[in-house]
């Protein structure tokens, strides 16, 4: 019976420090980039962490530095696809940038979000992303209480720098697109009304209407309680039942049209030759729709990594923190759920 592998020990800074024949605080202070190392003995030091495949323990580095090049980011659920795209972008410029992010995906529950919290403070972060669509000030000042910097991606909270897709001139883009096209009677399925961001879509929405003379319908809006696509097949479903007319649908996200094509096609009603509709977000799924969604294109991995670049550009001399927000815009992506509207009579 063969013998289980012995682990090997990994080496330590005291044997780095012997093998190069100079004491643990030398090397330290290599590891550290301290220039007044000599150069012969630096070079020492450097060959022997090579020869030994010597990795610095971060931990203990922090404690010696007091610094961790961490930054934190707390996010409602990453299974979300804009959620996930900011933190790709976040973590994707914080290596870019040498530090490393911290990622706590959390639910709903504000509970949640301040035990989140207090842990990555605990871990002596050095800044903060919180990207939630609902924002609990109260839990924000753990970051003030520990003097660290945050950058919120969403809603825009008074004293705060933010980063979010301008909501308000994607959507009005989208309007006018199908706007454009002829249609005078354009419903709207929204997303849940307490979102900061289905507010500033519905904005949007009111603005373009007023841009070309439409006036706004409430009896063609419909709000849904998820962003699935079951609630917008249910919001088609009673636009339908009310018997309203429609040429056009605006969705505040892409799952919520392919909800929406979905019912409008069990009823009969094709899309784009009936209805024409436009989506939101420019998920993966929305090029292989039936048909081609026409959308926007949120740019969330832009808006991540702009939100650790920023975060991470306080850290130098810690400035105050000003009210600032900066506004990516989004990008429409025309596919073939849009036609000219039908001409009567």
């Amino acid at each position: 019976m063969a013998k289980p592998a012995v682990k090997q020990k990994q080496p330590t800074i005291r044997d780095v420090a012997a093998r190069a024949g100079v004491s643990h605080q030398t090397v330290s202070r290599v590891i550290n980039g301290d220039a007044s190392v000599r150069p012969g003995t630096r070079a020492l030091v450097v060959k022997a962490i090579e020869e030994m495949h010597y990795v610095p323990n971060p931990m203990a580095r922090g404690l010696i530095s007091n610094r961790t090049r961490c930054i934190g980011m707390v996010t409602t659920n990453v299974s979300d696809h804009s959620f996930a795209e900011a933190v790709a972008g976040a973590e994707k410029e914080a290596r870019r940038l040498g530090y490393f992010l911290m990622v706590a995906s959390v639910e709903e529950d504000e509970s949640d979000e301040g035990q989140y919290l207090h842990l990555l403070v605990e871990r002596r972060i050095e800044g903060l992303i919180v990207a939630r669509a609902h924002l609990t000030p109260g839990h924000l000042r753990q970051a003030d209480q520990n003097e660290i910097p945050l950058v919120i991606i969403g809603p825009r909270v008074d004293d705060y720098v933010a980063v979010d897709v301008d909501n308000v001139s994607a959507a009005k883009e989208a309007v006018s697109h199908l706007l454009s096209r002829g249609h005078r009677e354009v419903a709207m399925i929204a997303g849940p009304s307490d979102w900061a961001a289905v507010q500033n879509r519905m904005r949007g929405y009111e603005e373009a209407c007023a841009e070309w003379g439409v006036e706004p319908r409430p009896e063609i809006v419909e709000h849904c309680v998820d962003w699935s696509p079951l609630s917008g097949q249910a919001a088609a479903a009673r636009l339908l039942a009310r018997g309203s007319s429609f040429t056009a649908v605006f969705a505040h996200s892409d799952l919520l049209a392919v909800g929406a094509i979905r019912e409008l096609g069990a009823h009969g009603v094709d899309v784009p030759n009936d209805v024409s509709i436009v989506g939101f977000d420019d998920i993966e799924v929305a090029a292989f729709a039936n048909p081609p969604l026409t959308t926007v294109r949120q740019p969330m991995e832009a808006v991540g990594a702009l939100a650790a670049s920023l975060v991470i550009g306080q850290l130098g001399d810690r400035p105050v923190r000003q009210k600032q927000a900066h506004l990516l815009p989004g990008i429409l992506i025309a596919r073939e759920s849009v036609a000219p509207v039908k001409r009567t009579g």
